[in-house]
């Protein structure tokens, strides 16, 4: 892992207008979905993002790569803005960030062969691999993933869904990307199949030096594949450090929710305290005053209703909340999710 950011976010904000003037009482309100999110990607490094569903996971994926304009901030590959990027130049940026969708059963087109869908790539950058030589590279793309040369005459229907998975990583590998965004990548997958796939993805980054960002629900998996990892509530970042500094010692009561809710496999450990969180996550178009997660946090004063918390920083962790680090962290959370793939 280099130390220069492969890929950086700086205050990422994505809003979405709602209505016209004249409803909600003449003014036209906006839904928040990512407000002010930064993080860097270094080569060989694995940013973990992790959150309950709706909590703006997959619309910071889609800005960061421009399939959302964002509404403000800034994205740099290797320095340079791709905000303000053309059209066209920003087409020829994509074949350094690929995208492994959460679905691999809508993802790959139902009418094209395993090798169209790996060779269509190239008829957008010819310049890549030459024509006569892609159906060697053909092969060698499903030989890396762990499938045989020979699947590429099947269709996607003809494959299981870890198997398609793993034709869909190597769709985003034709184009020799320096990062990948894996959105829910293995969420689809059972956990047997999810294990092999993350293990595939922990392989290719070591050999070809990916960058990942990896968005998931399961906090095992994150664990197991993340060297740091971020935690988002409502849109915004509530919880980020290194992964093993945030699953053992984790200063956001958020936090510290999602990791107790984690099965455990072994029944010595399963009669721990689990935190469970009461009510609904707030609608966005209307969210709370002060810290977004009050409502629904045990610990939440009246400072915490009045007042937006700063973002804390305790050793390599930074925290958004009034009372970052002076919280009890239940004894067996440091065991939490450390069972990861195998």
């Amino acid at each position: 892992m280099t130390d220069a950011p492969v890929f950086e976010v700086r205050d990422i904000r994505k809003e979405y207008a709602l209505g016209k003037p004249g409803l909600f009482g003449g003014k036209v309100r906006s839904l928040t979905a990512v407000k002010d999110v930064s993080f860097a990607l270094r080569r060989g490094e694995t940013v973990g993002l992790v959150g309950e569903s709706g909590c703006g996971k997959s619309s910071l994926a889609r800005t960061v790569l421009r399939l959302n304009e964002p509404s403000g901030g800034e994205v740099h590959y290797h320095g340079q803005d791709i905000l303000a990027l053309s059209r066209p130049e920003m087409q020829k940026l994509r074949r350094h960030i690929q995208v492994v969708f959460q679905d691999p059963y809508s993802s790959l087109d139902p009418r094209f062969t395993v090798r169209r869908i790996l060779s269509e790539p190239w008829q957008i950058f010819p310049d890549i691999v030459p024509p006569e030589q892609r159906e060697a590279r053909v092969a060698e793309l499903l030989t890396l993933v762990g499938l045989n040369p020979s699947d590429a005459d099947r269709y996607p229907h003809q494959f299981s869904g870890g198997q398609r998975q793993r034709i869909g990583i190597a769709r985003a590998l034709a184009l020799e990307p320096e990062v990948i965004v894996c959105d829910e990548a293995v969420s689809a997958l059972d956990v047997s199949v999810q294990a092999q796939v993350v293990n595939l993805l922990k392989e290719l980054q070591d050999k070809l030096g990916l960058a990942y960002l990896f968005i998931a629900h399961d906090l095992s998996v994150v664990r197991h594949i993340s060297d740091r990892v971020i935690v988002m509530y409502l849109g915004e970042v509530v919880e980020e450090g290194p992964v093993e500094e945030v699953f053992t010692t984790p200063r956001h009561p958020y936090t510290v929710a999602l990791l107790s809710a984690v099965p455990l496999p072994d029944p010595s450990r399963r009669d721990r305290e689990v935190i469970v969180l009461e009510g609904e996550v707030p609608n966005p178009i209307f969210p709370p005053s002060g810290c977004p997660f009050h409502p629904r946090c045990a610990h939440a004063q009246e400072i915490c209703r009045q007042t937006p918390p700063p973002v804390r920083t305790i050793g390599p962790t930074r925290a958004r909340c009034h009372f970052a680090g002076a919280l009890d962290t239940p004894p067996d959370l440091a065991h939490a999710a450390d069972d990861g793939p195998s």
